[in-house]
């Protein structure tokens, strides 16, 4: 996948098919009528960096709000009366089912649309339904709201992948998708620690005079706090620009979603397994961190805010430089002309970041536990913004916001939305105890991880020998 030869084309030219780009395809050219590669090599400057930085904000707050139930746990089991399955559910499947689909239509949007404006009004929206959900009093209304910020945000990735890939050169991209992708471990590390701190105040009745939140249950305090202060966090998309597209101006012959399929299609052997990995990589994480808290309720015997506020800063040091400093590694080694540095890196760390999370299993020593989750989290850091780098390298500019949305389409509804309860599961069927679910995540993380990491290997031996840009 060299630069695609439609973006090349004059406006009135005849529907091109994508899969018959060859690898000597002419070069994108940009909105002004530049060549791409021109655009490639020119300077980052601060204004690039600031709209990364309000990107990778926004991206956590996402996290925030979605994570911030992973604390309540046991509290909502009580007052709802439901299972370990049940609570998998509203986990996972109640957030990522519209996360996932609506994130097709927003990967139309952003291909033809302020990528801004979308994304501006993705925050307000899930922000509203995140405040929402603190307020439901039963499963359902509570399943319900979750949905609805799924709607939300899933029309944040598309467009920010866009973004991101318009402003940034290829061997800025590692770096660039490193920092945006601390949002996740960012987030849940920040919906812990706050999250701690929120449910210690509501507990303790420090914040009971306060109108209409003081009379919220602890566990609904702890969802309406961030939601209402994401809310005017929307209005920081009014600061940015939006990056000139890499591709010529949106046409009446642009690709559609046909197009990109047949794309996919004709590059199965790059997409397929890279895809696998994202998606068990998903699954992975997604089941480690939505159990964590519990597992470790059950097995140390520590009170919830406890957990939060010191699994939260642990995160929050762990994953900043896990990203910054893998991501450099990516672009150094990137720059000395290796093609697929972000996944031979990702390799690498997906290994220690498995054997660290192994050893969690088998030590019952806080001092060492604490070290080996630093490791995990550090090292398993950089392997979504591999696959992102990825993305954009494989992928013609004017296709980036269908596939991306494809990409997280097929991400989030067969990992994301499957890993709490794919957890629990294994916890079910394979074993029993106190510690069953301690085992499961460990199980679940290190299997899909290294399955990933083979999916890695097949990505980078194509990427070593073809040309994209």
């Amino acid at each position: 996948m060299t630069q695609h030869a439609m973006d090349a084309r004059p406006a009135n030219a005849p529907p091109h098919d994508p899969a018959s780009d060859s690898p000597t395809a002419s070069p994108e050219t940009s909105a002004s009528g530049t060549p791409a590669a021109a655009n490639e090599t020119r300077r980052v400057g601060i204004r690039d960096w600031y709209m990364l930085i309000v990107l990778t904000a926004i991206f956590v707050l996402s996290f925030i709000d979605r994570s911030s139930l992973s604390l309540v746990v046991v509290p909502l089991k009580k007052e709802l009366g439901v299972s370990d399955f049940q609570m998998s559910l509203l986990l996972g499947l109640s957030f990522v089912v519209l996360y996932s689909t609506f994130s097709i239509p927003a990967g139309y949007l952003a291909d033809r649309f302020s990528r801004r404006g979308i994304i501006g009004w993705a925050v307000f929206v899930w922000s509203s339904m995140t405040v929402l959900c603190g307020f439901a009093t039963n499963y359902i209304q509570l399943f319900l709201g979750r949905t609805g910020i799924g709607i939300g945000e899933g029309a944040l990735q598309p467009a920010a992948y866009s973004m991101i890939r318009d402003t940034f050169p290829p061997d800025r991209r590692g770096r660039a998708f490193g920092i945006y992708h601390m949002g996740p471990m960012l987030g849940v590390g920040f919906s812990l620690f706050v999250g701690g701190t929120l449910l210690s105040l509501s507990q303790s009745g420090d914040v009971a005079h306060w109108p209409i939140l003081g009379a919220l249950k602890p566990w609904q305090f702890v969802i309406v706090v961030p939601g209402l202060v994401g809310i005017p966090l929307a209005l920081l998309m009014l600061t940015l620009r939006e990056p000139k597209r890499a591709a010529k101006q949106v046409s009446a012959d642009a690709p559609g979603y046909r197009d990109a399929l047949r794309f996919i299609r004709s590059e199965w052997r790059l997409y397929v397994p890279l895809w696998i990995a994202a998606t068990l990589y998903a699954m992975a994480i997604s089941g480690f961190n939505a159990w964590l808290p519990t597992v470790i309720s059950r097995a140390w015997d520590l009170p919830l805010p406890s957990i939060g506020r010191m699994l939260g800063p642990l995160m929050m040091a762990s994953v900043p430089a896990g990203l910054v400093i893998l991501g450099a590694v990516m672009d150094r080694l990137s720059r000395r002309g290796r093609r697929a540095a972000p996944l031979e890196v990702a390799m690498v760390s997906t290994f220690v970041s498995c054997l660290a999370t192994l050893l969690l299993a088998f030590t019952d020593n806080h001092a060492l536990a604490i070290v080996l989750y630093v490791c995990h989290t550090f090292f398993a850091s950089p392997i979504p913004s591999s696959a992102g780098a990825t993305m954009a390298q494989i992928t013609p500019g004017r296709m980036m916001g269908k596939l991306s949305s494809l990409f997280f389409l097929v991400q989030n509804l067969l990992g994301l939305a499957l890993g709490p309860t794919v957890a629990a599961t294994i916890a079910h069927v394979f074993y029993s105890g106190p510690m069953a679910m301690g085992y499961a995540i460990v199980t679940t993380f290190c299997v899909c991880t290294a399955i990933a990491a083979v999916m890695y290997g097949l990505v980078a031996a194509q990427v070593r020998r073809r040309n994209f840009e």
